[in-house]
């Protein structure tokens, strides 16, 4: 049970550590609705992450399967509760405070860099008004694809998404 603990806790720690560095991965769903909201790579990250850490503490500590298991999966369960329920509303909130409003993006032009289809998202790489590098998401009310690659001009934002439309619309 070592080994399966060790590897759910390395697997969650380097998935942690990508989704730190290379930002968050959009929710698997297409945020519509279809799927599920909190399925995303940093919330599997972090049960796993926990799981992993709380199983290997509990056979290090040579307590039984079944109590390794039960607080293997309460860990895994806390963290995913605390980080989603308390602090990931904390940081979108400091967000919202910070000197740069999303309503600040309109009218900049921006780089799909993952395709947005038709009635679902993708997302849009640009630079903000300080020359910061954003990457947000973004839907289009396009019929056909946003490619990556396609560059797009930020027409409207709401809490959740950029709404863009290709450059030869926006002329």
């Amino acid at each position: 049970m070592f080994v399966a603990f060790t590897m759910c806790f390395v697997i969650g720690a380097v998935a942690l550590i990508g989704a730190f560095a290379v930002g968050e991965v959009t929710d698997l769903g297409s945020g519509h609705g279809d799927g599920l909201p909190f399925l995303s790579l940093t919330t599997l990250a972090t049960a796993l992450f926990g799981f992993g850490a709380a199983g290997a503490v509990a056979t290090i500590a040579h307590l039984s399967t079944p109590i390794a298991l039960t607080a293997a999966l309460a860990l895994g369960i806390s963290l995913v509760a605390t980080t989603r329920g308390l602090i990931l509303p904390y940081l979108l909130k400091q967000q919202d405070n910070s000197h740069i409003s999303r309503t600040s993006y309109v009218g900049l032009l921006g780089t799909v860099t993952l395709t947005i289809m038709p009635e679902r998202c993708g997302e849009v790489s640009f630079a903000d008004t300080e020359g910061n590098r954003v990457h947000a998401t973004a839907i289009s009310l396009h019929r056909a694809p946003l490619t990556t690659g396609t560059i797009v001009y930020i027409a409207d934002v709401d809490d959740q998404y950029l709404r863009v439309v290709t450059v030869d619309d926006a002329i």
